[in-house]
């Protein structure tokens, strides 16, 4: 489900039926400058508050959560451009019911907590479920925790 080549960077990749997740997006919103965009890799964002953040939503006990899945390679922080998934646990699956672009902070503060309470959902991004184990076992490369 993860590993690609970017630039001369390899790093983990959300990979959707064979293809890197930003590209997945790029195809269905090539307007939105979606290519590039990395996973939320959490000793890749600059700060650790955040990382600690992203980490709390992936190991959520709640049923339904938005949990930032991509980030802007840039400044790898939650004030650029994020993807979120509204996330949903049901027994032995993760169902990702919606996913889109986090609009709640615009770049404007570093209230990163704000995340997921202001969404443009990508209406053409379909449910996409998958197995528990295999999910949390491949994340595993990207929410890893932090030293």
């Amino acid at each position: 489900m993860f590993k690609s080549k970017y630039a001369c960077t390899e790093h983990p990749t959300i990979i959707i039926d064979g293809v890197p997740f930003d590209l997945y997006l790029h195809n269905l919103y090539p307007d939105n400058l979606f290519l590039g965009l990395v996973p939320t890799i959490t000793d890749w964002i600059h700060m650790k508050e955040e990382a600690i953040f992203v980490l709390s939503r992936f190991h959520s006990e709640q049923e339904t959560v938005i949990l930032p899945i991509l980030m802007c390679p840039d400044d790898c922080d939650l004030i650029c451009t994020v993807i979120v998934a509204e996330v949903i646990i049901n027994n032995n699956q993760i169902i990702w019911k919606r996913v889109g672009t986090d609009i709640s902070n615009l770049g404007l503060t570093s209230q990163y907590e704000l995340i997921g309470t202001e969404v443009n959902w990508l209406n053409s991004v379909p449910e996409m479920i998958f197995d528990k184990n295999t999910y949390l076992e491949n994340l595993k490369l990207i929410y890893k925790p932090i030293e």
